[in-house]
């Protein structure tokens, strides 16, 4: 039997359990899903370290602390830890939730708010 979608509206919130509808709720409001932690691994020594990403900004070199090596990001990624993070950057975040964001919405029939005004 198929599950209600988290979107429907006779489903309330304490009943939504699995990811799929998770990511559904994130991906309507993008603004609240954004993680800034990460932890970033040297490719060269294999040293993690947890950081926190800027919110407005990409970071084209980090430097290991441990190996001193200096990463730059992999051809196509738009930064350091696009490439070598364990969670991809805010503004790769905020792309990624708003292509979703639309996405459901023309599925559910909404209009999409950025193209009404």
């Amino acid at each position: 039997m198929p599950q209600t979608p988290a979107w429907y509206p006779g489903k309330s919130e304490a009943s939504i359990g699995d990811d799929a509808d998770t990511l559904e709720l994130l991906a309507l409001d993008p603004a609240r899903s954004v993680v800034r932690e990460t932890t970033i691994t040297c490719p060269s020594c294999g040293f993690r370290r947890n950081e926190t990403m800027p919110e407005d900004q990409s970071v084209y070199f980090y430097t290991c602390t441990d190996c001193g090596k200096v990463l730059k990001p992999i051809f196509g990624d738009c930064c350091v830890f696009c490439s070598y993070g364990t969670m991809i950057c805010p503004t790769e975040q905020r792309r990624a939730l708003n292509e979703a964001s639309a996405q459901i919405r023309r599925y559910v029939g909404e209009e999409d708010p950025e193209k009404s005004t």
